[in-house]
């Protein structure tokens, strides 16, 4: 098994959560969003400096995360899977996730639209799930990531279900020119009603690719 790597980058602290994190970060997307900062997850030939290739095996990719095991057990981190969207390769984070040491937190950001069938398998891996739902509306989510929010709903309902709301850190962005603050809050209230949780609003930059 491959899983398609497009960066992986060590000694981070502060962005991903708790502690010291490597953010594995993997090719392709579903969504085509406005002001995507890692627009080039959707360009198959591209690669960063630092990382040797885009293609590693499980074991391959725990060996460059074991570099940094005395930061995961000391300060609370440990791995992070992001892209573009990891859950497109969810059968290659379960792999991995079975290889690592349990102590480390297996973190995954993602918009959840993808099909439940990506989701599952990693359902009892993941430590924390930080989700950026763009909004709620699904005419707003449309209109700024060119896809509809269907998967992204239904995913939402069936891991409230299935994992402890300890385990969601949901992210609701501000998104200049797409939504309002009414449009926010709206997404606000729906998360506490329905996932009882309380998420993270934040400012999306301006990064446009148009």
């Amino acid at each position: 098994m491959i899983g398609d790597i497009m960066s992986i980058s060590r000694l981070r602290m502060g962005t991903d959560g708790k502690g010291v994190s490597t953010l594995v970060a993997f090719f392709d997307c579903p969504l085509h969003c406005i002001y995507c900062a890692n627009d080039h997850c959707h360009e198959k030939e591209y690669s960063l400096s630092g990382t040797p290739r885009a293609a590693y095996t499980p074991e391959e990719l725990v060996e460059v995360l074991k570099m940094d095991d005395i930061y995961y057990l000391m300060t609370g981190g440990g791995v992070v899977f992001g892209g573009g969207e990891p859950l497109l390769q969810s059968a290659f984070i379960h792999e991995v996730c079975k290889l690592t040491d349990a102590r480390w937190s297996k973190r995954i950001e993602t918009s959840l639209n993808v099909p439940w069938r990506c989701v599952e398998p990693v359902v009892e891996d993941i430590d924390e799930w930080i989700i950026d739902i763009k909004d709620i509306d699904r005419d707003i989510y449309k209109k700024y990531t060119g896809v509809n929010n269907k998967y992204v709903m239904d995913n939402l309902f069936r891991l409230r279900d299935k994992v402890d709301s300890s385990k969601f850190h949901i992210r609701i962005p501000r998104i200049k020119g797409y939504n309002e603050e009414k449009d926010v809050q709206k997404s606000v209230e729906w998360i506490r009603d329905v996932m009882k949780v309380e998420p993270e609003v934040f400012t999306y930059y301006e990064y446009s690719h148009t």
